[in-house]
């Protein structure tokens, strides 16, 4: 008879991870999420993972961890190999799905996570501290500057965000000469504009930039697609291949009269300024409404706040549906920032140089839009005005197609690349991919793109 296999126990509770003190983190920058400090703290962690599916096939069944990453990382192969205190073959796997996993880890929604089979029955695997203690402490992979001798062939990516920094980095790993344009003085796209350092430090990402520098990718700064270098200037610069990854950095308005007062800012110029060190508004002791309800609106919140301010966020749903994550929703209300719900501005009265208020409306609740959210309905007779030194607005972003040949390029309604499933476009030898074909998404989404178009790139070049 065989004997039963000796049964596991499991602990449900996860191990925590460090932050900041509350009270240190309104008066500064610092990182807020320190992670695991500890490799006794990720190994515990790790002893938690049910190892989901190792005896079955992989190629059959992936376990969830790996079904639900956008980049198909394996996590549960990760884990085992902490176990088995094969830190390099960890490493491998992590720098295998994505080049700058320093960054990614830190601002990743966790789809791994939120899909870990230990989930169901207690708190979920902490996969993404799990990788980031890894990359944070024990570097790259032995193998991250191998690259293949070049073979002549030269590409092109426009913009130096996640999906710019994937392509150019697996594309040069198979010795194809790479060249990045970037519109601004710095590398990063929304990963140094967009994202406050105290949720991803400056110095993480210029390391993992500079990593990529190192592996011999090109990078022009202060050129990007816009009225002085366009498309097709670019089209006949003699490039085998051109990748587009030009994000969604570009504000969309609300449509609400007065808005187009000095008074009346915007989230992603207000974050670039805050995080380029460039000109912002006097925000000591003035109060500040900010609209929204993804990430991009708690992260302006929270940095208004360390400047000085009173800030509050106005979101026209329930807490349920705010597109940010849980965890960012529970640090901007742990810093002391009131969230108003079912609440959205129909007019801002301005002056020339003053900001008057918000006439806001309480909204209900219909039914369900596309995105699987009840559409907000304004309840007549519900007025109630806010008074605020500014307005930041958060409520999305677009492509910025300055240089783009609209004609040439077959655009959507939303102002994105139109692009077949191999993220081709309709222009021969150019694809995109990202936020500028899918909208705006997480880092991790970019990479995922980002990976494919290289090998598209890469494919198409064996068949010349």
């Amino acid at each position: 008879m065989v004997e039963e296999e000796e049964k596991i126990v499991r602990s449900k509770i996860a191990i925590k991870r460090h932050y900041l003190p509350i009270e240190e983190r309104i008066k500064s920058f610092k990182e807020v999420n320190l992670g695991y400090l500890e490799l006794d703290e990720v190994i515990q962690e790790c002893e938690r993972c049910h190892q989901c599916f190792i005896k079955s096939d992989p190629n059959l069944k992936p376990p969830p961890c790996k079904k639900y990453c956008p980049t198909q990382c394996n996590s549960r192969e990760i884990i085992k190999n902490v176990l088995e205190n094969n830190i390099e073959e960890a490493l491998k796997i992590i720098y295998e799905h994505y080049p700058f996993p320093r960054c990614v880890e830190r601002v990743c929604p966790g789809y791994c996570q939120l899909h870990c089979t230990a989930g169901k029955r207690g708190d979920p695997i902490q996969i993404p501290m799990i990788k980031r203690y890894l990359v944070d402490n024990y570097g790259l992979s032995k193998d991250y500057y191998n690259r293949e001798a070049d073979i002549g062939k030269k590409v092109a990516v426009i913009g130096s965000g996640p999906l710019g920094l994937t392509v150019a980095f697996y594309l040069r790993k198979q010795g194809i000469s790479v060249s990045v344009f970037e519109r601004d003085d710095v590398i990063g796209g929304l990963l140094v504009s967009a994202i406050p350092e105290f949720r991803l430090p400056r110095k993480v990402l210029n390391t993992e930039v500079d990593n990529i520098k190192k592996l011999g990718v090109n990078f022009i700064t202060n050129k990007g697609i816009d009225e002085n270098f366009t498309m097709d200037q670019l089209l006949d610069s003699g490039y085998d291949a051109i990748a587009i990854g030009i994000g969604s950095q570009k504000s969309v308005y609300m449509g609400v009269p007065g808005e187009d007062s000095k008074i009346i800012l915007h989230a992603i110029e207000f974050l670039k300024n805050v995080n380029l060190k460039r000109e912002i508004p006097e925000l000591e002791k003035k109060k500040v409404i900010v609209i929204g309800g993804g990430s991009t609106a708690t992260d302006t919140a929270r940095v208004a706040k360390r400047l000085g301010s009173d800030a509050t966020i106005l979101y026209r749903r329930e807490k349920v549906h705010m597109p940010a994550g849980k965890i960012e929703i529970e640090h901007t209300e742990e810093e002391g920032i009131n969230i108003e719900f079912l609440v959205n501005p129909k007019e801002f009265v301005c002056s020339e140089d003053e900001f008057q208020g918000a006439v806001c409306q309480m909204m209900d609740l219909g039914e369900l839009d596309g995105s699987n959210r009840p559409i907000p309905i304004p309840i007549e007779g519900s007025e109630v005005k806010y008074e605020a030194d500014y307005i930041i607005e958060a409520v999305g972003q677009e492509p910025d197609l300055r240089g783009f040949d609209i004609n040439n390029f077959k655009i959507t309604k939303k102002k994105t690349f139109v692009v077949n499933n191999s993220f081709f476009t309709n222009v021969p030898t150019v694809l995109a991919g990202g936020d500028c074909v899918v909208g705006s998404k997480s880092v991790v989404h970019a990479v995922a793109d980002g990976k494919i178009i290289a090998n598209q790139i890469i494919e198409s070049f064996k068949k010349k």
